[in-house]
């Protein structure tokens, strides 16, 4: 695998927001080609006692599979997703969330993912979207509303554009 880089936050998303007191605060890398996700799953995220809410793995899923759209440079919105739960989600331990690339239509994008148990790699659950391009005027004014490290989204596409050529 290459190099991971970081991907930027927003201020308030319940998944990636930095300054949200209530959210995962879950930090997203890509190797340019697919996007993952670590999140160790905490007592207040339960649904049953000691499995991690399925809320809560879709959340994770969602957002996961949906930023693999940052590497095409485009900005999108869940149009459908799909989840299958394999296993329960364990609390107290390292979950990884990968997304990747299924089919570029332009307008729509699809996408897969996979939630993992990151210390015996089992397969916890999997998911299939499709997304919506948000419209370039909609994206402009989201990029100046974000808050978090979002103002660093051009400087990172403008390097994410150089790495493509």
């Amino acid at each position: 695998m290459s190099t991971l880089r970081r991907q930027p936050g927003s201020a308030l998303c319940f998944v990636c927001g930095t300054e949200n007191p209530h959210g995962l605060g879950v930090e997203f890398f890509d190797d340019g080609v697919r996007v993952f996700a670590d999140l160790r799953a905490a007592e207040w995220q339960q649904g049953w006692p000691g499995v991690l809410h399925g809320g809560i793995v879709t959340a994770l899923l969602d957002e996961t599979i949906g930023r693999v759209a940052f590497l095409h440079d485009r900005w999108v919105q869940t149009a459908k997703l799909q989840v299958r739960f394999v296993k329960p989600a364990p609390l107290g331990r390292t979950l990884r969330a990968t997304g990747e690339l299924v089919r570029d239509a332009k307008r729509l994008m699809e996408m897969r993912g996979t939630l993992v148990d990151g210390e015996s790699g089992e397969v916890l659950a999997n998911a299939e979207g499709t997304f919506v391009r948000v419209p370039d005027l909609m994206r402009d004014e989201l990029a100046r509303r974000l808050g978090g490290d979002f103002a660093a989204w051009e400087q990172w596409l403008s390097e994410a554009r150089a790495t493509k050529k």
